[in-house]
C-alpha cells in the first residue's frame, strides 16, 4: 500500500491518497486477498484499519498481533473456491516497521506451520503469502513442506520460469519488488489426490534440448543427424542422450494429472491500458504531486519562530 516503511511529513498525505487509489485498483481487478506486510503499516495501525474497514477485500495475517492483548488483528487465512478447487491462502510477515509499537509479530515459521496443518484437511491447495527477509527462503521451504506454493514479497529476486522447483513442493516464486512483473500460475487439475507437476521447468528443459539439437542440425538442415555425424561417435552418443532425455520429459508431461505452469509476465508498455483506470491513476498521481509541492512550499515559506507574536505587539517582524 505504501512505497516505504516510514512516511515523511511531506509525503504522508499524498502517500495515503495513493494507498486509497491502490485499494480501488485492487477492487477493480478482483483482488481476493491481501497479506499485511511491513509497508502496509507505514501509516500506523489505525489508518490501516480504516483501509480494511472500507473494502470487502480480505486483509490477512497469521502472525501480526496486538502488543497488549496478544490477539490477532487480522484473519490468519482466507479460503477461495474456484472451479471446484478450494485454495487456502495464509498471510505471514517478519518485517514490521520499528516505529510501530502497538503491534508485534509471533514467530512466522511456527505460526505458518500451524496454519498449514489446520488448513490441510480443509482445502485442495495451500498458498503462503510471505512478506519476509530473503535469508528466510530456505527455512520456509523446509518448514512449509506441506504447502503447495510460497509467494514472496520484499524479495529482490525474480524467479525465472525455468527455475527448478522441489518435486514435492512447495513451489516458490518471487516477482522482484518494483511491480514490474506479475507472477502468473496456471493450474490444470484432473485428480485432486495426485501431486502437482511443475511443467514450466520441464518445458524449459525441452526447449534447451531442442536448441542444442538445432545447433547440430544447422550444419546441414537437409541431412539426418546420424549421417552428418556418422564419423563422430561422441557427438552421436550425445545426440542419443538428448533424444532419450526428451522422451522421458515428454512422457512425464503426458502422465501428469495435475500441472502447474508459471509465467513471469513483464508489465510493460506492450500491455494495453484500461482507459478508465488509466485516467483515474493519472488524476491521482497529479493530486499526489500537487500535495507534495504544496507541503514543500508551506515548509519553505512558513513564518519564523515568534513572527506572529511580534506582529501582535506591533513590533517589526524581523
Amino acid at each position: 500500500m505504501f512505497n516505504n516503511a516510514v512516511l515523511t511529513e511531506i509525503s504522508e498525505q499524498p502517500d495515503k491518497l495513493r494507498a486509497q487509489a491502490i485499494l480501488k485498483g485492487y477492487e477493480r481487478i478482483g483482488c481476493q486477498a491481501v497479506n499485511v506486510g511491513g509497508f502496509e503499516l507505514a501509516a500506523g495501525t489505525a489508518y490501516l484499519q480504516q483501509i480494511v474497514d472500507s473494502t470487502e477485500i480480505p486483509f490477512i495475517s497469521a502472525n501480526i498481533i496486538d502488543s497488549k492483548s496478544g490477539e490477532r488483528l487480522f484473519p490468519p487465512h482466507h479460503i477461495i473456491t474456484e472451479g471446484g478447487v478450494t485454495i487456502g491462502v495464509i498471510g505471514l510477515t517478519n518485517l514490521i516497521p520499528t516505529h510501530i509499537k502497538d503491534v508485534k509479530i509471533s514467530d512466522f515459521i511456527k505460526t505458518g506451520d500451524t496454519q498449514i496443518a489446520e488448513l490441510k484437511p480443509q482445502v485442495d491447495i495451500i498458498v503462503v503469502l510471505a512478506n519476509v527477509n530473503r535469508n528466510m527462503d530456505k527455512a520456509m521451504k523446509e518448514a512449509f513442506a506441506d504447502a503447495d506454493y510460497i509467494f514472496l514479497s520484499r524479495n529482490t529476486v525474480r524467479t525465472r520460469p525455468g527455475t527448478k522447483q522441489p518435486v514435492n513442493g512447495p513451489f516458490t516464486y518471487g516477482s522482484n519488488i518494483q511491480g514490474k512483473y506479475l507472477a502468473q500460475v496456471d493450474l490444470q487439475i484432473t485428480e485432486l489426490d495426485s501431486p502437482l507437476v511443475d511443467i514450466s521447468n520441464i518445458q524449459a528443459q525441452l526447449d534447451n534440448i531442442d536448441r542444442r539439437l538445432k545447433r547440430f542440425q544447422d550444419k546441414d538442415p537437409n541431412t539426418p543427424l546420424d549421417e552428418i555425424y556418422a564419423d563422430q561417435p561422441r557427438i552421436l552418443k550425445l545426440i542419443d542422450e538428448f533424444n532419450g532425455n526428451r522422451k522421458t520429459l515428454e512422457d512425464g508431461l503426458k502422465t501428469a494429472r495435475n500441472t502447474s505452469g508459471y509465467t513471469s509476465v513483464a508489465l510493460s508498455r506492450k500491455i494495453g491500458d484500461d482507459n478508465a483506470m488509466l485516467a483515474y491513476v493519472t488524476d491521482i498521481l497529479g493530486q499526489c504531486e500537487a500535495l507534495k509541492k504544496h507541503k514543500v512550499q508551506k515548509n519553505i515559506y512558513q513564518n519564523p519562530p515568534g513572527f506572529e507574536e511580534r506582529i501582535k505587539k506591533g513590533m517589526k517582524p524581523g
